[in-house]
């Protein structure tokens, strides 16, 4: 038997809609399509990911997200402290495109490399150290064969699951909003999870770089005694197991 953790993006912002910066928390809430797209995700759960626990983001639009399904399944939402998004310092507040366009640039630059800081912000190691605690903590929560579910946000999953699963390129598009993607676990043991040797989870490099794990960053998914990833939405070349 193995755990599987669905991770959920939050449903569409009013950040999303009018472009604005924010990392502050509580934060910014769910648009009305936002608040639509996440009633119909509820309504439109599949079965066979009925969960046993829902975990959020302290983050508005992510509770939100989360409140739909847990008041279909009759569960209480479990708010992690560290499932936050990527804090993005001084820069907070900003609507100025170029201030955006440094973020995205940032943000871009993680996925090879975790060492660039936006000012007052944090770095790519700080923000896969902190997804690789929620997801310990999920897991170490969840019984043999149980299913959990972890609402959180884009850059946060983008930039951290490559680096603590299996299965899934670097380059990985953001989960839509309300999107999904399956986590695979083993029931023992450290739940697969890559361990934190200093830089977040990767193995030790003093550039800083990621090690690349072939000719398109993919890590093979097979090993059953690590946590892989079997579904991403939106990653046009997904070829795992339980895609759908």
């Amino acid at each position: 038997m193995s755990r599987r953790v669905v991770l959920v993006r939050h449903g569409q912002s009013t950040a999303n809609v009018d472009h604005s910066l924010t990392c502050a928390i509580p934060g910014v809430p769910l648009s009305p399509l936002g608040e639509r797209q996440v009633a119909r995700l509820a309504a439109d759960w599949p079965a066979e990911d009925a969960p046993d626990t829902i975990w959020s983001s302290p983050m508005a639009r992510a509770r939100q997200t989360a409140e739909p399904l847990a008041a279909r399944y009759g569960l209480p939402v479990r708010v992690h402290p560290a499932g936050h998004e990527a804090l993005i310092g001084t820069l907070h507040g900003s609507t100025d495109p170029a201030d955006a366009l440094l973020v995205a640039d940032t943000f871009a630059r993680w996925r090879d490399d975790l060492r660039p800081r936006l000012p007052g912000g944090e770095d790519g190691a700080d923000l896969v150290r902190r997804l690789r605690t929620v997801l310990l903590d999920v897991l170490a929560a969840l019984p043999a064969g149980g299913t959990a579910v972890l609402v959180g946000h884009g850059t946060l999953f983008a930039v951290g699951v490559p680096r603590l699963a299996a299965g899934l390129s670097r380059q990985v598009p953001e989960l839509p909003n309300a999107g999904r993607a399956v986590l695979v676990a083993p029931d023992t043991g450290t739940a697969g999870l890559a361990p934190d040797t200093g830089t977040a989870g990767l193995a030790p490099d003093t550039s800083g770089r990621v090690p690349d794990t072939g000719t398109t960053g993919r890590a093979a998914a097979t090993n059953t005694g690590v946590l892989r990833v079997a579904y991403w939405a939106g990653d046009e070349q997904d070829d795992r197991e339980g895609r759908g």
